[in-house]
Formats: structure tokens, sequence, C-alpha cells
């Protein structure tokens, strides 16, 4: 497995230049955590990863398909969780029956096994996030991207779906680039973190946890201790530094 190695990165809007001449370096198979006020640019880089979003530079990265969890579910409201499903495997896996077989064991495992020909409407955010996941996990790559999902949830939801989220990589390891704004989702997954500010972007602080991912605590000391760094680098921040 790759890791994702981005060098030169330049994107403008008009006239604000997002990112001017930006490196930085994600590295296989973990959880890298960027984090950054709004408009700083945290998905505009995603979008660079992905393809999605026109840059100048150089950005090495695996082949093959990237996985995206969005903020939003995105999924097609007219049909079901399953059809919505099977349209990512269908260009993978031309067997039908065996398109079904791991729809069902990777909602049984989010324990939505029940929502399959729902509707989306039909579901509740944690579900259609749970769904968002099933997605991302069904679809084979390397790369995961993670755009804010959890922003809208409590952080009781927030821990669940983090301990589903690391359940799924221990079985299926991706390079994770996970973008958010909440420190204690950074804390909870995080294998190495960044702080963007700036404009042009910049990084003004990183950090990494050497803990297991499963299981964190966020009173832990250690824990405790990375949580001030990066509120440090906030209060900065705010500053004008």
């Amino acid at each position: 497995m790759d890791g994702i190695k981005v060098k030169g990165l330049s994107v403008a809007y008009g006239e604000n230049r997002v990112f001017d001449g930006f490196d930085i370096t994600f590295p296989a198979g973990e959880i890298s955590v960027v984090m950054g006020s709004s408009g700083v640019g945290k998905s505009t880089l995603l979008g660079a990863i992905a393809g999605l979003t026109p840059y100048e530079g150089e950005i090495e990265k695996p082949e093959g398909g990237i996985s995206f969890i969005f903020q939003k579910d995105r999924l097609i409201p007219s049909i079901s969780v399953h059809k919505n499903l099977d349209l990512v495997l269908r260009g993978v896996i031309r067997d039908k029956t065996e398109r079904r077989e791991r729809i069902a064991d990777m909602l049984e495992r989010l324990e939505i096994g029940d929502k399959a020909e729902k509707l989306p409407a039909e579901l509740s955010g944690g579900e259609s996030l749970r769904v968002a996941m099933a997605r991302a996990f069904l679809f084979p790559s390397e790369v995961l991207l993670m755009d804010e999902p959890f922003r809208a949830l409590d952080i009781g939801l927030k821990m669940r779906l983090s301990e589903e989220l690391h359940g799924l990589l221990a079985d299926s390891p991706r390079t994770v680039v996970y973008v958010t704004h909440d420190p204690d989702e950074c804390l909870l997954s995080a294998d190495g973190w960044t702080v963007l500010a700036g404009s042009p972007a910049r990084v003004i602080g990183s950090g990494r946890i050497d803990l297991a991912r499963k299981g964190r605590e966020l009173a832990s000391p250690a824990i405790a201790e990375e949580r001030a760094k990066i509120f440090s680098l906030i209060a900065a921040r705010k500053d004008g530094v």
C-alpha cells in the first residue's frame, strides 16, 4: 500500500489563492486528520486528491479508485439502500447473488441490516452515515477520503461510528485523509494530525497519536496532551498568528 504525497499544490478561485506551492504527505495505511477553520482549503485539498478539483502541482497516490465519504450522504433518494449500494458493485462484481450477499453482510456489520429496502428519506442521520460508510468500504480502493461526515452528530454517536470505522479499517486497510473542524473527532481516530491556517493555506502545526485507535478515551493523559497542543494552535490562529 502506498501513501499520498502532495507536492507544490496550487489552487486558486479567481484572486483567492487557496494553496500556493503546498506540500504534505499522508502515510500509507494511516488515518491522517486535517483541521482548520472554514474556508482554509480542507475540502479543496480532498477534491484535488480525488481529481475533482483542478490544480497545479503533483499528487502521488495509489492507482485505482478512491472511496469518498462526504458531508452529506449523497444517496440517490428514489431508490432503496440496497440499490444504492448495488450501483457501487456492478462494475466490480458481475454476479448478482454475490453482490447481494456482500451488501447484506456489510449492512449487518453496521447494524442496519433491516434498512436494505428503505429509501434514504426513511433513515436517521446516523443510519444514512452508516450507509455511506458501507458504500465506501464495498468499493475496492486503497484511499478513503472523509469530508466532515460526523459534523452534525452528537459526541456519543460520533464515538460509536468512529469505533465502527476503525473496525472496518482493521479488515480493509486504507490510506485515510479525514477532514474535520472538531478536535474530539481527530483525537478519537487520528494516527497523525495537521492544522492548516492562512490564505494561501500553510501547515501551522502537526502531531501524532501513538495509541491504538480502538477503545481510545478522550480523558486519557496522552489524549489530553494532544488536545492541549491542538487548542493552543487554534488559539494562536485566532490571535492572528
